[in-house]
């Protein structure tokens, strides 16, 4: 998304997309920043476009790597310190109420395919999940061209 909406199309300054797990069901967060003189609801059907994109097509192989490397890198960062070790067994044993999961965590993120993230997008990533947030400085609030037009 980043590279789409940022490098190649110049719609957004920054574009970013994360989970945010929580116990039960938790979040997955996009967030753009428009570039100047680019219309919100254009940017946010370029975001909706490229989330298409992860729900139809396969990701590409060399995409799905450097996810998979990022993914073992916080891994690993996260579990560099005695700090960071007893964070994550709480966070095993409060979540899942297994603190054993820091020794198999890896091993289940690594068995995840291309195939899954698609299926995945396709069960989650729906307009009827999702919350729609325009933040707008007090000079754009009042613009027709910078409120949603249709309501979700």
């Amino acid at each position: 998304m980043y590279k789409a909406l940022v490098d190649e199309q110049k719609k957004a300054l920054a574009v970013q997309a994360f989970p945010y797990p929580l116990t039960d069901p938790g979040l997955y967060i996009v967030l753009a920043l428009p570039n100047v003189g680019v219309d919100i609801n254009e940017l946010e059907k370029a975001m909706d476009a490229e989330i298409e994109k992860v729900k139809t097509d396969l990701i590409s192989e060399s995409e799905f790597q450097k996810i998979r490397n990022q993914v073992e890198s916080q891994f690993v960062q996260q579990n560099s310190s005695m700090a960071g070790i007893a964070e994550q067994l709480a966070i095993y044993h409060t979540h899942f109420g297994d603190a054993n999961l820091i020794n198999t965590e890896i091993e289940r993120y690594m068995k995840v395919t291309r195939e899954d993230i698609r299926r995945v997008a396709q069960k989650y990533l729906t307009k009827e999940n999702r919350v729609v947030l325009h933040y707008l400085p007090k000079s754009a609030q009042n613009n027709p061209a910078s409120t949603q037009s249709e309501k979700e």
